[in-house]
């Protein structure tokens, strides 16, 4: 069985009919999707929410809407996430990880990838995250009438200097592998192998509401337990000084095979998240034609 494991805001109900198409069409079989809502909003808002969530996966044939009232953050996330896997997910299954603004791309099938990892002992598969833009820079409203890869056409990553997130994610796994906070990495003391390519993983963050998540992550309940404010300020200066929008000089396309594979290898901290880590053992088995992300001034092709 194919799994997707993935927690979201309010704000992403609405992104879910494309979410949830693009991994079915990669192959995902079962969603296990959970709601999160702050325990400060009101009883009524948060019952119009919960309503809406449901309804939705109702109307994406998806059963048993989760849901979960504690402050957002990685640690709370990742107790539901991990409740979840030990409920439904068996040794031999395979789970998606997966945030709601998040599309993997892959060259085949999920269940034949599975299939093919069997065979070779491969236990996971990583991936790079790829931020995508507006073609103008700016921070647009979600549009569910238009594709997702049309409204944020640019991939590209984003300078060091601005976010300073971890690139890396593990994006598919064996059902008995538990993730780190964030999804990106297994937990310490166990062991994995992956293959010596990297999983895309568009990354469509930067619309309208991403200034209100962003001043979010300043609060003090967030700021107490997480020390990915100082990211959320950095990313809030820069809007400020660049009038709400990305300097087109930050904005360099990558030049992406269409679904393969690639080669990762990233400058400052990318380079620390693409060195080896002592969980992980990076064996390139996949045999595939080698595809190499390049910072090229070429028009990406989604």
């Amino acid at each position: 069985m194919i799994f997707l494991i993935s927690t979201l805001e309010p704000a992403r109900i609405g992104q879910l009919p494309q979410f949830i198409g693009h991994y079915r069409a990669l192959g995902v079989e079962r969603f296990l999707l959970t709601l999160q809502t702050e325990p400060d909003v009101g009883d009524d808002a948060r019952e119009r929410e919960q309503a809406r969530f449901a309804a939705m996966l109702a109307e994406l044939r998806i059963e048993d809407p989760q849901f979960l009232v504690e402050g957002y953050g990685a640690k709370a996330l990742r107790r539901g996430q991990d409740a979840l896997q030990k409920k439904h997910v068996a040794a031999s299954d395979w789970v998606v990880w997966s945030d709601a603004d998040e599309y993997q791309l892959y060259p085949a099938p999920l269940p034949h990838l599975a299939a093919w990892a069997g065979k070779h002992g491969v236990t996971l598969f990583r991936g790079v995250m790829i931020d995508r833009v507006a073609a103008d820079g700016g921070l647009p409203a979600w549009n569910p009438g238009r594709p997702v890869w049309e409204q944020f056409p640019l991939a590209c990553f984003l300078p060091t200097r601005f976010g300073g997130g971890e690139r890396q994610k593990i994006t598919f796994a064996r059902g008995d592998l538990t993730l780190s906070t964030g999804n990106h990495y297994v937990n310490a003391g166990m062991t994995a192998q992956t293959i010596g390519k990297w999983v895309q993983v568009h990354h469509f963050k930067w619309d309208a509401t991403v200034k209100e998540r962003l001043a979010f992550r300043l609060g003090p309940a967030f700021r107490s337990q997480s020390a990915d404010w100082v990211e959320s300020q950095r990313s809030l200066d820069y809007f400020d000084v660049h009038g709400g929008r990305f300097d087109p000089d930050d904005l360099k396309p990558l030049d992406l095979p269409a679904r393969d594979f690639i080669d990762w290898a990233g400058g400052g901290r990318q380079r620390e998240v693409a060195a080896a880590q002592p969980t992980v053992n990076a064996n390139a088995i996949f045999s595939m034609a080698p595809t190499v992300v390049t910072q090229a001034q070429r028009k990406p092709r989604f």
